[in-house]
This record gives structure tokens, C-alpha cells and sequence, in this order.
């Protein structure tokens, strides 16, 4: 790979750490910037993975606070997120790669349209929900939260607005404290996720340790301006930036 190479997954990588810190969908740029440089679709998954980890880990800490849930249904949260992340990881590495990329259109539009359509899904379902004020454990949560986590281990793209979604279903209202629960659910779904593509060789350290970097100085600045930015203006550039990787995609 060319030294310009890596000067441009280094900004994607600013680019997407700061992306999700104040809107999400920092995937949308790195995950498409390795592949047009070359990069297989499944080593670009995992090491997209990878290298925005270490940026969810930040936010998690930065919510702990707004985390009002009983200690019992937090574990029950967490754990259902490692064994979704373990899960989906596994079978990423296990799948053909040519499958794999086959599928990559379809994740990134589903990914694409939850995150495009959030706002209109996360209304409707706080009017058709209950009334929770924080999460209560209920078996029949299971498996739904299960497979949203094997998903996020799998292909990780747009997890989060899928969680708040079904917390919303589940009557959640505050808002903070949703966010907080996404962030630590998909940090540790994503942690277990980024240890398995590590141990299974997918990862070239090369290119990686370039994206963590910047993933990092983009997360930690995102999140310093992030108030002083118009973020309806950035999701909205993200819809359009998305909506372009997802017809290069069908085109491949």
C-alpha cells in the first residue's frame, strides 16, 4: 500500500471516530475506504471493527452516569451483547469470503436505511409503546436482543440505532440512559467481536494501528465540538455519503 493510502484511511479514520461520536455512522466512511483501497470486504469489516472499538469504549464512560438500571438487568444487557458479538463473529470468520461480499450491499442498505429512516421509527414506536422508565429484564427480550447482537458481531453497521429502537419498543423514555445502555451494549458486543477477527488473522496491523489513531484523535475532538456543530447538517451528510457507498456496492 502507497504512503498517500494511508494518509487517507488516516482521515477516513478521524472522519468516522468523529462521526460517531456526535451522530454515528462512522462506519459508513471506513468501512468503504478500505475497500476502495484494496481491501477485501470481510478483512474491511473486521478491521473496521477494530479500529473504532477503542472510540466506543470513550463514550461508554462518558454515559456512565445516565445508567440507572438495576445491576442484575445491566448484566443480563451485557451478556447478551458478548454472546451476540461472539456469536456473529464467528460466523463472519467462517463465511466464504465471495459470500460474505455478496451480502455487503445488503447489510450497508439496511444499515443505510435504519439510520436514514431513525427519527420517523423511533416516534412511532414511543407512541405504540409502554411506559419504562429503565430497562426491566424479561425473558421474552432474548432473543430479539440476541439476534440484533449477532448482527452487530456479524456486521456492525447501524447496531446502534437498532437498540434504541427496541428499547423504545420496550417503553424506554430516557433518552440518556438509552444512550448510555447502546453504547456499553455495543462495546462490549463489538470488544468480544474485534478479539475473535484479531485471534483469526483477519487484521493487518499495518493499516490498523494508522485507523485506530485516528479513529481515536477523531473521537476524542468529535466529541469536543460535537455541541458546537449542527448535527442535523452532518446527518445529513452522512445520508447522502451512505446512500452513494451503498449503490457503489450493488454496482461491485
Amino acid at each position: 500500500m502507497e504512503i498517500y493510502q494511508y494518509v487517507l484511511l488516516f482521515l477516513s479514520a478521524i472522519a468516522g471516530g468523529a462521526l460517531n461520536a456526535f451522530a454515528g455512522g462512522g462506519g459508513f466512511i471506513l468501512f468503504p475506504s478500505l475497500v476502495l483501497n484494496g481491501m477485501s470486504s470481510i478483512k474491511a469489516n473486521a478491521m473496521t471493527c477494530v479500529s473504532l472499538w477503542p472510540g466506543n469504549m470513550l463514550s461508554a464512560k462518558a454515559f456512565q452516569n445516565d445508567i440507572q438500571v438495576k445491576r442484575r438487568d445491566l448484566t443480563f444487557l451485557l451478556i447478551i451483547s458478548g454472546a451476540g458479538g461472539l456469536c456473529g463473529a464467528i460466523l463472519m470468520i467462517m463465511t466464504n469470503p465471495e459470500v460474505f461480499k455478496s451480502l455487503v450491499p445488503y447489510f450497508h442498505l439496511l444499515s443505510w436505511g435504519t439510520f436514514t429512516f431513525s427519527k420517523p421509527i423511533l416516534r412511532y414506536f414511543q407512541k405504540v409503546s409502554g411506559d419504562n422508565q429503565h430497562f426491566q429484564y424479561s425473558h421474552k427480550q432474548i432473543l430479539p436482543l440476541f439476534l440484533i447482537n449477532l448482527y452487530g458481531g456479524y456486521f456492525n453497521a447501524g447496531i446502534g440505532i437498532i437498540i434504541l429502537t427496541l428499547f423504545t419498543l420496550y417503553g424506554m423514555k430516557n433518552l440518556n440512559e438509552m444512550n448510555g445502555l447502546k453504547v456499553v451494549m455495543v462495546s462490549v458486543n463489538n470488544g468480544i467481536a474485534a478479539a475473535c477477527f484479531i485471534f483469526s488473522g483477519l487484521v493487518d496491523w499495518h493499516i490498523t494501528i494508522v485507523l485506530v489513531a485516528g479513529a481515536m484523535i477523531g473521537g476524542y475532538y468529535g466529541a469536543l465540538f460535537s455541541r458546537k456543530i449542527n448535527q442535523e447538517t452532518v446527518r445529513k451528510a452522512i445520508i447522502v455519503v451512505g446512500a452513494l457507498m451503498a449503490i457503489y456496492f450493488f454496482m461491485m
